[in-house]
């Protein structure tokens, strides 16, 4: 039997999963670790937390599973993006890893769109100017911590810095690459005009190569620590939305959606069209060339846990699917548009929020949990169209707490006209970086497989209530 390790290397914690050549989880283990918040808009972490989580949780993962570190043939990671750390030649951090939460370069983003117009960011990258990436945070330590700056050997993601401690090698792959604004996307290598005008070597940052490529040997003292065999392989895994869609078999005409704290909306492509196609992000996949665009929605099982949290304290999610069924049946009308934490794509409307539209006396607890599972289908509907996915995707595979149950999954369908799978597990990223890791040793294994199917029964019924949607919606913000 072969088995796989995958990393799930997250925001607030690190879980390792031990795979079989069928997906099936031998054992896992997951610890947290700290944001470390001490000013407003600095999110930081402990990069050596990571690493240090990484070894203990694959230990506790393969005494777990009952089997030698030996029988491991390869590790690959799924991993947090844009996060940015500087390194020695060591790989010691020389400063807390500056995270994808992290907004603290605004005036450095303000420069950026007086250097270069966002259109032509977007058209290059891939990607709106936000301090959310990478390249502000870069211009920050630079203007800010030079010492820091001018001393790093490298600077590295997370994916990249466990890869360095795993092999001693600086790589990371084109998904996370693509979330730093210093890559472009129409020839999948770092921008040399971007790097040039900003004083950021090449030589600093890691070398990029395909997901799924081999990037060195575990070093012996790590093979020791973890009982692993020298010749065990480190593949180059991806950024962690990329992997659960890999994991659950994205391709031409089946896209993929997480459902968790936000909603990621995936599309496989096989060219970078950011001047046809600017409503969502554009991102690298597995192979160079392949591209994704991914639309989020910010809160989407956050609103209904806040709703829970609310009007449903102390009940469990079957009570609101119940309830919810309950107003579905007698014919809700109740709307809810789902920007609690402000706007979403691809519409970004600059002034929008959080909205429950037609209300009335009869109105019961249910409408509002019917409405929020509605309100996100909706927003999942209005990124497919936006991006040109109707005529050529006619499946959804769905993952993630909210595939949990069948109520909103058989929203979903309703409202998008389109079929749902649900995989087997929700493991989907590591899943996706098992399959990368076997695919280091020249072993293709097959996607997770499906557990549930949701077809479209109603859609007739939930066009209509989509229309009607969208007409206020445009009403409240357009």
């Amino acid at each position: 039997m072969s088995v796989y390790l995958a990393i799930d290397l997250g925001t607030t914690g690190c879980r390792s999963i031990l795979f079989d050549n069928k997906l099936d989880i031998l054992a896992s283990d997951y610890e947290e670790y700290a944001l470390l918040t001490e000013k407003e808009n600095y999110v930081e972490q402990d990069a050596m937390k990571w690493w240090e989580l990484t070894l203990s949780t694959s230990a506790n993962a393969i005494e777990k599973a009952g089997i030698s570190g030996e029988e491991i043939d390869s590790i690959s990671i799924s991993s947090q993006g844009i996060t940015i750390v500087p390194v020695d030649e060591n790989f010691t951090p020389l400063y807390n890893a500056i995270t994808w939460l992290d907004t603290r370069a605004e005036s450095e983003t303000d420069q950026m769109k007086e250097d270069f117009s966002e259109e032509k960011i977007f058209t290059l990258t891939g990607k709106p100017v936000s301090s959310a990436y990478t390249l502000p945070k870069l211009m920050w330590l630079k203007s800010n911590q030079p010492q820091v700056f001018d001393k790093a050997y490298k600077f590295l993601m997370p994916m990249d810095f466990l890869i360095a401690r795993f092999t001693g090698e600086c790589v990371t792959d084109y998904s996370m690459a693509s979330g730093t604004l210093m890559y472009d996307i129409n020839n999948s290598c770092w921008s040399k005009e971007i790097l040039d005008f900003y004083g950021i070597r090449e030589d600093k940052l890691p070398k990029i190569i395909s997901a799924g490529k081999k990037a060195g040997f575990v070093l012996p003292e790590v093979a020791k620590r973890l009982g692993l065999k020298k010749d065990c392989v480190i593949a180059v895994g991806a950024q962690d939305q990329k992997c659960a869609a890999y994991g659950v078999g994205l391709k031409d005409g089946i896209m993929t959606i997480s459902l968790g704290t936000a909603a990621a909306i995936t599309k496989l492509w096989k060219t970078a069209n950011t001047q046809q196609n600017d409503g969502v992000g554009w991102c690298g996949y597995i192979d160079k060339d392949e591209f994704v665009t991914e639309g989020v929605i910010n809160t989407a099982g956050t609103c209904l846990r806040w709703i829970r949290d609310m009007l449903f304290k102390g009940e469990k999610y079957n009570v609101i699917d119940k309830e919810a069924k309950e107003a579905l049946e007698r014919g809700s009308s109740l709307l809810f548009y789902p920007y609690l934490a402000g706007a979403s794509s691809p519409d970004y409307y600059p002034d929008s929020n959080g909205v429950f539209y037609g209300m009335s006396l009869a109105t019961a607890r249910g409408d509002f949990a019917l409405a929020v599972m509605e309100g996100i289908a909706f927003q999942i509907r209005v990124i497919l169209e936006a991006m040109k996915a109707y005529g050529n995707v006619d499946t959804l595979v769905l993952f993630g707490g909210g595939a949990n149950g069948t109520l909103w999954p058989s929203i979903i369908a309703n409202a998008t006209g389109m079929k749902i799978y649900v995989p087997k597990s929700f493991e989907a990223a590591g899943a996706g970086a098992a399959m990368l890791a076997a695919k280091a040793t020249g072993v293709a294994l097959e996607p997770m497989e499906t557990e549930n199917v949701f077809l479209p029964e109603n859609a007739d019924k939930y066009n209509e209530k989509y229309l009607k949607y969208r007409e206020i919606e445009k009403k409240l913000w357009a």
